[in-house]
């Protein structure tokens, strides 16, 4: 029997004692608030990322009042005390404009993370955005004082990609003079500009839509990142470009138009949500102006599928919420898509509104659930209220986060009571027959110490991700996704992907993770093979012209069920030497017995 047998015949033992053991619950959650943020009690959740470099996820706050940023540096170990906490902005450097969005990454290719930020002056809540670069450094000062200051005004948030396939983040906006540019950042921690050139099918480039949601990733399925721009339509209100990464190029491929009976637009997710291979767009909205009628659209096999989602609980009717409570917030209604019960299919996080007399806000899973009645679609939703929060009814943002590092997900919550956000942790409780894998890919522009400090925390965007294994009934099964997709409004996507395996304790078959390449130069992706499940994957593509040099670090995260087997198996072995010392004990009192017998006969023969 070779290796990768004996470990599925294992790992098969151990889905037997789950599924004896029948704890099979879809997902429960328990506050750990002052255990996560300590003292750091109020704020706005703005981002993630592994900031100081030691493979744990920190977490960026905004201030109430938009002018200060604390950053939450992360644990791997099990949370027993509160998270350390830093300031990373203050004030002090907000005189005159506050902070609209913040966006984490690495934009002078140095393996140290910086943090861009976009301002808008004090009282203004539509004018145009500055946009700074915050330098991360190695010194206890986590960044420079002196910011990179974009010398364009930006008409809205932007986009972050890679356009030239550097490694090193660019943007792509618009100007407050309505033109469409990429700015294409350097290892001199600068950038140049380029205007998009128009290759659409309309005379000149619509302007992109406001709230801005385009996204770069795989959409064709090559393990190379595509662009997907989200602009204004002629007949409906938004529509998707779709340009395609053609021989290192961005080129225009198609022009998706949106449902004309959607009134208020969310901001789309793109993912495989029905496991079919291919990568579908999930766009919630409103059908009419007050959003009283919530609907979740999905674009997949070229068509526009209206999911059959009841938003009722108990007579009931909730609802999507446009606008928020927060002052200074500025996010449209939104899914934070994520695989809550590692089921393979990805489930969402958003926040509902009651439309009974007596209004209120709730944060709620929306599970991914097989769908009969869906016109040309086999999934939808279905609404699961948290009631494990103990704050207030009225969140203003909800994300998905991994706070033991375990690849179970958590939710994180930013309550607003009309004068101040409160910060929610609720930690799942997972019970699950289910395993994951959850993979990060890095810059790779270094491999090992990178100026002084580890490679990890860099918030790579771009790379693609599919995976190939065989479920417990022998069939194919495959995930796809991309990492770090989409920066604008809060999306609160994390620096990682975990890929829901399901009740499949097999070794994944194949995983193989692609990055953008340049004009002239050949494809980049590899192929990692037996991967252990429930283990946690870091991949330095390094050098990234080389593929067959790009390495990675695998750590294992012990299944509950380990714990489980191995408790049982002691338990037999306890057992069976009480049975074996009984035993031995009336073995040896028997053989006593006879003893004593034998001492009290007559001997004839001594006569």
């Amino acid at each position: 029997m070779s290796q990768n047998e004996m470990m599925n015949v294992f790992l098969s033992l151990l889905a037997f004692f789950c599924i004896i053991s029948n704890e099979c619950t879809f997902a429960s959650f328990s506050d750990t608030s002052s255990g996560i943020f300590g003292l750091t009690s109020q704020g706005l959740i703005a981002a993630f990322g592994d900031f100081n470099a030691d493979k744990a996820t920190d977490v960026f706050i905004l201030s109430d009042d938009a002018k200060t940023v604390q950053l939450i540096f992360g644990k791997t170990e099990k949370i027993d005390a509160s998270y350390s906490q830093e300031e990373l902005i203050s004030s002090k450097q907000n005189n005159d404009s506050y902070m609209v969005s913040l966006i984490p990454s690495d934009f002078n290719g140095d393996s140290i993370m910086d943090l861009l930020v976009t301002r808008r002056k004090d009282g203004d809540k539509s004018g145009p955005l500055q946009v700074l670069i915050y330098w991360g450094t190695t010194k206890s000062d986590l960044v420079e004082d002196e910011p990179l200051v974009l010398t364009e005004l930006f008409k809205d948030q932007p986009a972050i990609l890679d356009v030239n396939s550097d490694m090193i983040p660019d943007l792509l906006a618009e100007t407050n003079d309505g033109e469409r540019s990429y700015w294409i950042f350097n290892s001199n921690q600068n950038y140049t500009t380029i205007k998009v050139e128009n290759g659409t099918s309309q005379s000149s480039l619509p302007p992109l839509y406001v709230p801005q949601s385009s996204a770069f990733l795989d959409f064709d399925m090559d393990l190379t990142a595509d662009l997907i721009t989200v602009s204004s339509g002629k007949s409906s209100k938004l529509q998707f470009e779709i340009w395609l990464n053609k021989k290192g190029v961005l080129v225009w491929d198609q022009t998706i138009e949106t449902p004309t009976e959607i009134k208020i637009f969310g901001q789309p997710s793109f993912l495989d949500m029905n496991s079919d291979h291919s990568i579908d767009i999930v766009l919630p909205g409103c059908l009419d102006d007050e959003c009283s009628k919530s609907v979740i659209y999905v674009y997949s096999k070229e068509k526009w599928c209206k999911l059959d989602v009841k938003f009722k609980d108990n007579n009931n009717l909730w609802g999507f919420t446009p606008t928020s409570l927060h002052p200074l917030l500025d996010v449209p209604l939104s899914l934070r898509m994520g695989d809550l019960n590692l089921d393979g299919y990805p489930d969402a996080l958003t926040i509902l509104s009651s439309r009974n007399k007596t209004e209120v806000q709730k944060e709620v899973v929306m599970k991914n659930v097989p769908c009969g009645s869906c016109d040309g679609f086999s999934r939808t939703f279905e609404m699961d209220f948290i009631g494990a929060s103990k704050s207030s009814s009225n969140p203003v943002l909800v994300a998905f986060f991994d706070i033991g590092e375990n690849g179970v997900l958590d939710v994180l919550i930013s309550n607003y009571d009309g004068k101040n956000s409160q910060l929610v942790a609720l930690s799942q409780t997972f019970t699950e027959d289910a395993y994951f894998v959850k993979v990060m890919v890095l810059s790779g522009l270094c491999k090992s110490e990178c100026h002084g400090h580890q490679r990890y925390g860099v918030n790579q965007v771009g790379p693609a991700i599919k995976y190939e294994t065989v479920n417990s009934n022998g069939d194919p099964q495959i995930g796809i996704a991309s990492q770090l997709v989409q920066s604008a409004y809060f999306s609160l996507q994390l620096p990682f992907t975990v890929f829901g395996l399901g009740q499949t304790p097999n070794f994944v078959d194949k995983l193989v993770v692609g990055i953008p390449y340049p004009h002239g130069a050949k494809s980049r992706n590899k192929e990692f093979t037996s991967i252990i499940p429930n283990s946690r994957l870091v991949i330095t593509p390094f050098p990234v012209d080389e593929p067959s040099s790009w390495s990675n670090k695998l750590f294992i995260t012990p299944s509950k069920l380990v714990l489980l087997t191995g408790a049982s198996l002691l338990g037999v072995c306890g057992f069976i030497a009480i049975i074996v010392g009984i035993l031995h004990w009336r073995d040896r009192a028997e053989d006593k017995r006879e003893k004593l017998q034998d001492s009290h006969k007559f001997h004839f023969d001594a006569m």
